[in-house]
């Protein structure tokens, strides 16, 4: 089981202080021999929430949301344009974002033979990542404090066309874990 601190059912060590609950969609895509990529996004520097930011698509839960996968699904319909295709393969525990909401992480495998995305006014750009190098990727790891309380948080800073951009956060908690579960099995 994925986990970077002494609970199993969480990925990070941040405790939800906002009752509401969020979704995001880790989409794995590649063809019938096995996934090739992993999508993210890179959220538009003027957006309310995490300018700037790589992240996983997914957002809050709505009144009509049957479940969290429900939530993911509906998230990345909205964010990137993925209506169709996408099997669900399960989901990883909990995490809670710098906001201090719980999130579900809620993992897809999509064989699109070609992808194509529709954003929303809140994305910069939908990264598709080549898998093999992420599993050799440099993480590093910060000591932070957050409302007093001192943890351990991965990072990684991805080389993306001529400039460096960081991955942390919730979303650092889920790429590392899922990486870290890819190794130990291969």
């Amino acid at each position: 089981m994925p986990q970077l601190g002494p609970d199993p059912h969480k990925l990070s060590p941040r405790i939800p202080e906002n009752p509401r609950r969020a979704a995001v969609g880790v989409i794995l895509w590649g063809d019938t021999a096995g996934a090739r990529k992993l999508v993210l996004v890179q959220r538009g520097f003027g957006a309310p929430q995490h300018p700037g930011e790589i992240a996983f698509p997914g957002g809050m839960v709505e009144a009509l949301d049957r479940d969290l996968p429900s939530t993911a699904r509906r998230e990345v319909a909205e964010e990137i344009g993925v209506q169709e295709g996408l099997w669900e393969l399960g989901c990883f525990p909990d995490g809670v974002a710098k906001t201090r909401i719980r999130f579900t992480p809620v993992f897809f495998r999509w064989e699109e033979p070609q992808p194509r995305f529709v954003t929303d006014r809140e994305l910069e750009q939908v990264l598709m990542l080549p898998l093999a190098p992420l599993l050799d990727a440099p993480w590093s790891i910060e000591h932070l404090h957050h409302h007093g309380q001192p943890f351990d948080a991965p990072r990684l800073q991805l080389q993306m066309e001529g400039w460096t951009v960081p991955i942390w956060g919730a979303t650092a908690y889920v790429l590392k874990a899922w990486l870290d579960v890819l190794r130990s099995i291969a």
